[in-house]
C-alpha cells in the first residue's frame, strides 16, 4: 500500500500487528513442517526462524525454546478431542480411557504426540507447555467428575483425585511408552473396572 506525498507515491509502513500475526503464523507453520519432516531431534530454533523467513530474535520473543514453539505448532496443527464430558464418573472416565486410545494409537496424531513426550523428559520447557496446555486440561474434567461421585456417593469421600487418575493412565501410559505391549479397548476397559473397584 502507499500513498501520495508531495507529489510521489510512498509506501505505507506495514501494520505492526499484522505483520507479527504473519511472522506467528510463519513460524508455526515452519516449526510443524520441520517436526513431520525430521523428527523432534532434529528441528532448531534456527532452522525454524530460516524456514519461517524470520529472525531467531523473533521466536524468541514469544517462546523460550524449540520445544515450547514446536508443541504450540502441533496443538494448532492436529485436531484431538474433545473427550466427552456428560454422564456419571464411569461413563466419563471409560470415555477418557478410549479416547487415550483414539489420541495415542490410532489418531493420525498420535506418532507424532509419543515423540514429543519422550522429548519432554529432557526439555523442560516442553515438559511445562505439555502439562499446562495438553494434560491438565484433559484431566480437570475427570477430576471434577470424580468429585462430584463423591459428593453423590459414589465414590469414598477420602480418595484423593489425581491419584486415582493416576491409576487409570499410569498404566496406559506404561504400555504405550515402556513395555509395549498390547494396548486396545479390552485393556482400557480392564483398567477402568479395576479403578472403579477400587473407589467404591
Amino acid at each position: 500500500m502507499s500513498r501520495l506525498f508531495l507529489g510521489y507515491s510512498v509506501p505505507m509502513p506495514a501494520d505492526p500487528a499484522r505483520r507479527s500475526q504473519e511472522s506467528w503464523r510463519a513460524i508455526l507453520d515452519a516449526a510443524y513442517a520441520l517436526f513431520v519432516e525430521n523428527g523432534y531431534q532434529s528441528v532448531t530454533m534456527g532452522g525454524i526462524a530460516a524456514r519461517a523467513g524470520v529472525g531467531r530474535q523473533t521466536l524468541y520473543r514469544w517462546w523460550p525454546s524449540k520445544g515450547a514453539v514446536v508443541f504450540e505448532a502441533f496443538l494448532d496443527k492436529v485436531s484431538i478431542g474433545p473427550f466427552p464430558a456428560d454422564g456419571d464418573f464411569a461413563a466419563i472416565l471409560r470415555a477418557y480411557a478410549h479416547g487415550f486410545l483414539t489420541l495415542y494409537v490410532d489418531g493420525a496424531g498420535g506418532s507424532r504426540l509419543r515423540e514429543l513426550i519422550g522429548a519432554a523428559q529432557t526439555d523442560p520447557d516442553l515438559a511445562r507447555a505439555m502439562a499446562e496446555q495438553w494434560f491438565e486440561p484433559r484431566r480437570a474434567p475427570v477430576r471434577q467428575a470424580l468429585r462430584e461421585a463423591q459428593q453423590a456417593g459414589a465414590v469414598r469421600a477420602d480418595v484423593d483425585a489425581d491419584t486415582a487418575l493416576d491409576l487409570v493412565f499410569a498404566p496406559l501410559h506404561y504400555r504405550l511408552l515402556v513395555s509395549g505391549q498390547p494396548l486396545d479397548a479390552a485393556y482400557a476397559d480392564a483398567v477402568v473396572d479395576l479403578c472403579l473397584h477400587a473407589l467404591r
